[in-house]
């Protein structure tokens, strides 16, 4: 866009130049389920899933699907009611979604991890969104129940909650599966002591690894089997529940504007994660958007299912949009980050989505320094921006390896299904989050004007328009559950648009970039949203803080950023050594957030410095920017965690100076 032609770019779309998929959507008023199936007509013998072995037919997954809906609707559930869901990627979790769609009703997907060390901490959290979200059954992995919802089965009761189904991460495996199982157990154990020089050292540690996860594995089950003997509501295997109910009849129900799935995302105005309602339109619009854009792929084609439900990028992105493609998904219910390239080895995908963090460990990893790459033709990467150092080095390793010759990647928010602009062929450009999808809608408008949307048209000289990004779409959803506006609409020309908080500016070929996020939230390496008042207020509560600011740094170990604690003690706290910043440190992580039921042990700071004022700008404000950018200078408190995508296992809390380091648990 010239200088000279003050236009508003969400009316002009001067990115359309770029589309060459350009038909009209036609969309039938059907359900999610029965929009899968018919896209999926004349390919019914091809693999739709699989998992340990265990490859799954798109035949035998739709009489999957029928049998989920008839076990659901054996226990009750039918239009409008809501099963909450505490499960991982296992092929029984998007069944019974998928079943449940067909009689109407909604899945409340939320985070399957007990992120805190404390299981009443974890169960608290979920009771409090089984009230908020009015859930009327659940289903949960097996390990979740003991965990998380045990100790609270009097309060479900109080709920009128009188049944829990519970599958098994084991249902869907034959003797194949689990002997795979435990091959990837040997094998993560060999990438976790790559590092150790001793060969009868990373022998012992094998044997070790092997044997603990057996062990717990034998625990877990005898956990299971007495937490379900005194129970005082009823516990139902889901693999039972479907045996018995094969016969039992049920009627599907189509209407595109019934909410069907419940995600959720960090809160925006607290600690707790949002719930985003979506319907089965928004849901089906965002997937034929996507192959508008050509983000689709290829019927056959594999794909790394490891992104979860609970997120919508995972359930729109990484499954409906998979399924709708008739690719097969590899399912992965837990894994770690250092773990991402055995699987790339492992699979030898033909599409990889996924997180920056988790891509740019892959030139690191010495396990597949050697990898062949030319079965691998995409990969994707979004919820976050990659560095552009990052992205040249990552391209450079996939080219050395026979992979693709370049990075896509794309923007988006789980409040329109987790994908709205995408970048690739011609537009797309280092640092940009690419252009909008064909019928999606993508407004600049002035960040500081919070009651209306006001349209920003002023170029600047480098021929950038810049400002707050708001976005219009069928796949926004209305953003009201059980009566509450969760996500405010405003109208702008005509349309109802919903804001992002991401600054952004665009160039004058309708290309975006990510400039910030307004309330100066990031994520985590591994894709977690840190917002950093939500911390800051939390820590803030102490009796030993006076002020705390949270920001990110680059955690070299990582790849990524973590967040760092900046902490002011009030005036009659006396600190003589390290041994009593450690002591502060613990009581802050253990009071204020681990055992803090509004607090996720993934918003825990890594790192704590402690100061006697901040850094300020010539206005007297806080310079956010001068403590981002300090260098870390080993004063600081090292909090260290050991966790997984499904577990916080383990935390340590040192001081560390030179040549020696001093742990603490």
């Amino acid at each position: 866009m010239a200088d000279d032609e003050r236009k508003y770019p969400h009316i002009e779309r001067p990115w359309k130049k770029w589309y060459e998929n350009t038909y009209d959507m036609e969309l039938e008023n059907t359900n999610l389920t029965d929009y899968i199936k018919k896209k999926n007509v004349g390919r019914e013998d091809l693999i739709a899933e699989t998992y340990y072995k265990n490859e799954i037919s798109y035949r035998e997954l739709f009489q999957r699907i029928d049998d989920a809906s008839r076990a659901l609707r054996a226990l009750g559930v039918d239009k409008g009611k809501t099963v909450f869901n505490l499960v991982p990627n296992i092929p029984e979790s998007g069944q019974i979604w998928l079943g449940a769609t067909q009689l109407g009703a909604i899945s409340d997907f939320a985070d399957p991890r007990p992120d805190s060390m404390d299981l009443k901490a974890n169960a608290l959290k979920i009771l409090e969104l089984l009230k908020y979200e009015k859930a009327d059954y659940i289903v949960a992995l097996d390990l979740c129940y003991t965990s998380m919802l045990k100790p609270i089965e009097n309060e479900l009761k109080e709920l009128g909650i009188n049944n829990i189904v519970v599958v098994s991460a084991s249902d869907s495996m034959n003797i194949r599966g689990i002997i795979d199982y435990l091959k990837d157990v040997i094998e993560y154990n060999k990438i976790k002591n790559q590092k150790l020089v001793s060969g009868a050292v990373k022998k012992l540690k094998f044997y070790e690894a092997l044997y603990q996860k057996i062990t717990k594995m034998s625990a877990d089950k005898k956990a299971f089997a007495t937490a379900v003997k005194d129970s005082p509501i009823e516990i139902i295997r889901y693999k039972d529940l479907v045996a018995e109910t094969r016969n039992v009849p049920f009627t599907e129900v189509k209407d595109e504007n019934l909410i069907n799935y419940i995600g959720h995302t960090s809160g925006t105005s607290g600690a707790k994660p949002k719930p985003i309602p979506l319907t089965n339109k928004n849901h089906i619009f965002a997937t034929e958007q996507a192959f508008k854009m050509g983000v689709n792929v290829w019927p056959g084609q594999t794909a790394i299912h490891e992104l979860p439900f609970f997120s919508p990028l995972g359930a729109d992105n990484n499954y409906i949009l998979d399924l709708a493609c008739g690719a097969n998904l590899l399912d992965v219910p837990e894994f770690e980050i250092n773990e991402f390239g055995y699987l790339v080895k492992k699979y030898k995908p033909n599409i990889i989505i996924g997180t920056p963090s988790w891509f740019s460990q892959l030139p690191k990893c010495q396990y597949i320094k050697d990898i062949d790459l030319s079965n691998l033709e995409r990969v994707i990467y979004g919820g976050d921006s990659m560095d552009k150092k990052i992205e040249v080095e990552l391209e450079n390793w996939l080219k050395d390896h026979n992979g693709p010759t370049y990075v896509e990647k794309g923007h988006g928010m789980s409040e329109y299904c987790g994908g709205g602009t995408y970048a690739t062929g011609k537009w797309n450009r280092y640092e940009s989050i690419g252009i909008p999808y064909p019928d999606t809608i993508y407004a600049i408008v002035d960040p500081n004007i919070e009651d209306r949307l006001v349209p920003v048209k002023t170029v600047d000289k480098d021929g950038f328009i810049a400002g707050e990004l708001v976005v219009s779409s069928d796949a926004v959803t209305e953003g009201i559950l059980n009566g509450e506006v969760i996500v405010p609409h405003y109208e702008m020309d005509g349309r109802s648009y919903i804001r992002t908080r991401d600054l952004v500016k665009m160039d004058k070929d309708g290309i975006f970039y990510f400039d910030a996020r307004k309330d100066r939230s990031f994520t985590r390496y591994d894709g977690y949203k840190i917002k950093p008042y939500e911390i800051e207020n939390e820590i803030k509560k102490s009796e030993l803080v006076k002020d705390c600011i949270i920001v990110n740094y680059f955690d070299e170990n990582k790849n990524g950023f973590m967040p760092i604690a900046h902490i002011i003690l009030v005036d009659d706290v006396k600190v003589y050594n390290k041994d009593d910043y450690e002591r502060i440190v613990k009581e802050i992580v253990y009071k204020n957030i681990i055992k803090n039921p509004d607090m996720s042990s993934r918003q825990i700071p890594s790192k704590f410095k402690f100061r006697s004022d901040f850094p300020l700008t010539k206005n007297s404000k806080v310079n956010y920017q001068a403590l981002v950018g300090e260098e870390l200078d080993e004063t600081e408190i090292n909090v260290e965690i050991e966790e997984t995508n499904l577990a916080v296992k383990d935390i340590k809390i040192y001081s560390t100076e030179k040549g020696k380091e001093k742990v603490k648990k």
